[in-house]
């Protein structure tokens, strides 16, 4: 059942492959099990009768998490949500040197006869790679011809694996080469267009001047870290954590910040401010407030007011909120987050009337929704903060990749650039604010977590995580990141390896010296610098 090459568009001839075999109905001659989604799982043509999925959950709509139940019996991946509707299936999975990511299949609805996981993947891959190229609008791009040529070669092979269904282990097979194929093609793919629009936003001038920023971590107090920010760095991200600030709730301890801000201020350094409000990182005397929304409320809106009353001559840019819909350590309702949110965005500029206020996306792929724990999507918040009518002037953004957390698992340069487009229909810029990728493939023990995160357990990008590959990487991203008309910057989650949120995750190591990331930033600072001319 090889495809044939045709005159018609490849958009055109790969969805009717892909969409006309999707199952969407279970075959007559066997009747629905129940609720249950399942799957066969091969590696290398044989099928697996021990399987531990990795980071596995269900996929709703839009590719949004969604919970239910997922295990491995009798040789089977069992995708049970209790519910008789199509769901997809996300987990980590090892495609050979290319690497190994969080993929996802289509939504399939249950039914008696298994699917065949490793054919899935490479579906969803296809039918996304369709998508995008539409959404580029690169189609009919003079370039892209050798794109396409080779997504027409996936195509035919996919082809041939819908027409080996019935063989379980041939079809594995072809599934895996059109999925390692189908990954390589579409992170060419990325690489290609954020090159094509790089290239447009400099003939447009439309890079600002501050771009490449930093995360600092105020509790050092080194000058050689300071000197180290203010030298290389067009701005910093200077947390204003809660429970730092606020250990005892009688008790406002800022000596350490003064110093801080005083320092940036003298030496002229723009400033992003916060999150001033991360329920995931209270205090532990609020949880006394966990239930009482009226309480926790008026206790943030008294920390926020004393907080931006002392830093509100340095500060360029406040970061009001963070993490509010995961849901993660306090249960709101979806109209109290939105509620809290409004009033944090509403008291800064009630304030200071003409500050820059963004609130923060911490989890963009929205893992924590899996949970059944009440919680709001990512991009669902993102959405109804920006038509509620409340008063701000951009969205943040944190990705830390390469580690065992929600969120955190390995993912590619496509992906990524998916999931960045999604901000690009909200009407507001966006601000990395924190961008971070481990420097070894091995815990650290001077890290945030005391060792507790292995960078080997959460995929890979290529090959195992080490320096190079850091930079690489960091080059990678930030270029899909300030392709996109409206990034306006990036910033660095760790300026040094001095409790880094992640293994080896500093752009320096913890004696201050450079390390290959570093090098590279500076590299694309100077180049991007070049190219912004002031505006008259």
């Amino acid at each position: 059942m090889r495809a044939k090459a045709t005159g018609m568009p490849v958009g055109t001839v790969v969805m009717a492959v892909l969409v006309e075999s999707t199952p969407s109905t279970a075959p007559p001659d066997r009747a629905p099990a129940g609720t249950a989604i399942r799957f066969e799982v091969y590696r290398q043509g044989v099928r697996l009768m021990k399987f531990s999925p990795v980071a596995a959950m269900p996929m709703g709509p839009e590719s949004v998490p969604i919970s239910g139940d997922i295990h491995f019996r009798d040789g089977l991946l069992i995708l049970d949500r209790g519910e008789d509707h199509a769901a997809g299936l996300s987990l980590l999975w090892d495609i050979g040197p290319l690497g190994a990511f969080e993929l996802e299949t289509t939504r399939l609805p249950p039914r008696e006869k298994p699917y065949i996981l490793n054919v899935e993947l490479a579906r969803a891959r296809l039918m996304k790679i369709v998508q995008k190229l539409e959404d580029w609008n690169l189609f009919d791009f003079p370039r892209v011809e050798k794109y396409t040529s080779r997504f027409r070669e996936a195509q035919a092979l996919f082809a041939d694996a819908l027409g080996l269904l019935h063989d379980g282990p041939a079809a594995s097979v072809l599934g895996d080469q059109t999925l390692a194929m189908a990954v390589d093609l579409s992170e060419q793919l990325a690489v290609f267009h954020a090159d094509l629009l790089i290239n447009r936003r400099r003939s447009a001038n439309t890079f600002v001047k501050h771009i490449f920023g930093a995360r600092v971590d105020t509790t050092i107090q080194n000058q050689a870290y300071r000197d180290k920010l203010v030298g290389n760095f067009d701005y910093a991200v200077l947390p204003m954590s809660w429970g730092e600030l606020q250990p005892q709730e009688q008790e406002f301890r800022t000596e350490v910040l003064d110093h801080w801000v005083e320092t940036l201020a003298l030496r002229r350094v723009p400033i992003i401010a916060g999150p001033l409000i991360d329920l995931n990182n209270a205090p532990d005397w609020l949880f006394v407030f966990e239930h009482d929304f009226d309480s926790l409320r008026e206790l943030a809106y008294e920390f926020v007011q004393k907080v931006i009353h002392r830093y509100r001559k340095a500060v360029s840019v406040w970061n009001v909120a963070a993490g509010l819909p995961t849901n993660s350590a306090f249960t709101l309702s979806f109209e109290q987050i939105i509620e809290m949110t409004r009033l944090l965005v509403s008291q800064v500029k009630n304030s200071i009337p003409n500050a820059r206020v963004i609130v923060t996306v911490t989890h963009p792929f929205g893992e924590y929704h899996a949970r059944p724990k009440t919680s709001v999507p990512p991009m669902l918040y993102a959405e109804m903060i920006a038509q509620a009518g409340i008063n701000f002037e951009a969205f943040g953004l944190e990705v830390e990749m390469g580690v065992p957390t929600p969120g955190g698992f390995a993912r590619d340069l496509f992906q990524l650039s998916c999931m960045l487009d999604r901000f690009s229909t909200l009407g507001r810029p966006l601000f990395i604010t924190a961008a971070t990728a481990p420097g070894r493939n091995t815990p650290d023990a001077s890290d945030r977590s005391g060792g507790k995160l292995d960078p080997s357990l959460a995929g890979r990008w290529h090959r195992p995580w080490d320096l190079q590959l850091q930079a690489d990487w960091m080059e990678q991203f930030y270029r899909v990141c300030l392709s996109k008309p409206f990034v306006e910057s990036v910033a660095w989650g760790n300026l040094a390896d001095m409790n880094p949120s992640l293994p080896s995750g500093g752009m320096m190591d913890d004696l201050l010296q450079p390390k290959p990331v570093f090098e590279r930033l500076k590299q694309m600072r100077e180049k991007f610098h070049s190219w912004h001319v002031k505006k008259p």
